[in-house]
């Protein structure tokens, strides 16, 4: 009889200890914020998803006027509309952001990227039409050094990852188009007759407007 007895209470404690054993498993899973199958949710997109082979569009600014200046904020876009926004350490809103781009605006986005005029964008032609309009202004004295600082605006397109009416260096996946000028704000203020330039900055001024959603969200 006290032989049943005893294993009576082994019993007992045995399934008592499962028991918390079980409560605190599950107590855990909770704080790692770790899900069942059965409690399934969507999963934010992580800042690695997204392959490099599927980036239509990179934008940033370098300070100080040369390409190994100090970097700016930059924005990259994805072909499925997803945005990533990077702020370096010593901005303010320092961080990775992401957000989604809606398909009107994105479709709206790539038609003025990949326009002609982008995509056939010489930096010496531009620079020669400014040179032409400088000299029939007569104004040799032009204040060139107020832009000896200004940031130079990159903007990488690859024009054959999403929609395109043309076929841009025989469809290569990796060709892209590189665009690099310094002081573009200033250049657009002086000479505003010059239609490459203009399409340029209001480009820029576009994707400054992305990375200034108001739904971005901070990822790290």
């Amino acid at each position: 009889m006290r032989f049943l007895l005893e294993n009576k209470c082994c019993g007992w404690i045995t399934f008592l200890l499962t028991i918390l054993l079980m409560l605190y498993t599950i107590q855990g899973i909770a704080a790692q914020g770790i899900t069942t199958s059965s409690e399934s949710r969507l999963i934010p997109v992580a800042s690695g998803s997204h392959q490099q082979n599927t980036i239509i569009v990179f934008y940033r600014e370098t300070l100080g006027g040369t390409r190994d200046a100090l970097e700016s904020a930059s924005l990259t876009i994805f072909n499925d509309g997803y945005i990533q926004i990077y702020r370096p350490p010593y901005m303010k809103q320092a961080g990775t952001y992401e957000a989604y781009l809606e398909p009107n605006a994105l479709d709206h986005l790539w038609r003025i990227l990949t326009e002609r005029k982008i995509l056939e964008f010489d930096s010496t032609l531009v620079r020669n039409k400014i040179q032409e309009v400088k000299q029939q202004r007569e104004a040799l004295f032009s204040p060139i050094e107020s832009i000896l600082d200004a940031p130079v605006t990159i903007i990488e397109i690859y024009p054959n990852r999403y929609q395109s009416a043309e076929i841009f260096e025989q469809g290569d996946l990796n060709a892209r188009k590189n665009i690099s000028w310094h002081g573009l704000k200033w250049t657009a203020e002086q000479f505003p007759d010059i239609e490459e330039i203009q399409h340029l900055h209001s480009i820029q001024q576009q994707l400054k407007t992305i990375m200034q959603r108001s739904d971005l969200k901070k990822i790290k």
